[in-house]
């Protein structure tokens, strides 16, 4: 017969949502760090990147690139500024929403900024903690990968970025709708 176990409650403060996001941050920018780095040391990178991309493709509902690409076909500028309001809306995960900004788009264009950026942020420090010797940059080349993959659902819907260019602290994309 095995023997009752008495069970304690831990007495330790109840983290404040702040802390439990900020914490979930760092977990997850740092889980990534480590799959980047098993990947490089591994040669699998891209085919992470391409398994990346297709479980984007699986969460995105079946009907809505068909119902996208009708809607930017008619009207891309309305469509490039629903799309990355979404996009910001979702980010939020991530970044604040002061770290988003987009011009108004104009034939079929748009310019999206992140300024500030707490994933970069979050990046150099987990490099530096890790003890990897990557550039800081080296989480935005992946996300660059994944962004510019042929099989990503924004790429599939017609959202190309054309042009990407980083800057001191975030970076600066130029999408258009093709």
């Amino acid at each position: 017969m095995t023997e009752k176990v008495k069970m304690m409650k831990p007495k330790i403060k109840r983290l404040s949502m702040e802390e439990r996001y900020d914490r979930a941050c760092d977990f997850f920018e740092m889980d990534h760090l480590i799959s980047l780095h098993t990947h490089k040391k591994n040669g699998t990178l891209q085919a992470w990147v391409d398994d990346t991309v297709e479980a984007y493709g699986a969460s995105v509902p079946r009907f809505l690139g068909p119902m996208v690409k009708q809607f930017t076909k008619l009207a891309p500028n309305m469509a490039l500024k629903k799309t990355f309001e979404q996009v910001f809306m979702l980010d939020q995960q991530h970044h604040e929403l002061e770290e988003f900004s987009f011009s108004e788009p104009k034939d079929g264009t748009i310019v999206v900024r992140w300024d500030n950026c707490a994933r970069y942020k979050r990046h150099k420090k987990l490099i530096k903690m890790l003890g990897y010797d990557y550039d800081d940059r080296i989480v935005c080349e992946v996300e660059k990968m994944h962004l510019t993959h042929p099989k990503h659902p924004g790429c599939q819907m017609g959202f190309i970025p054309t042009k990407i260019e980083w800057t001191e602290d975030g970076c600066q994309w130029h999408y258009k709708k093709v």
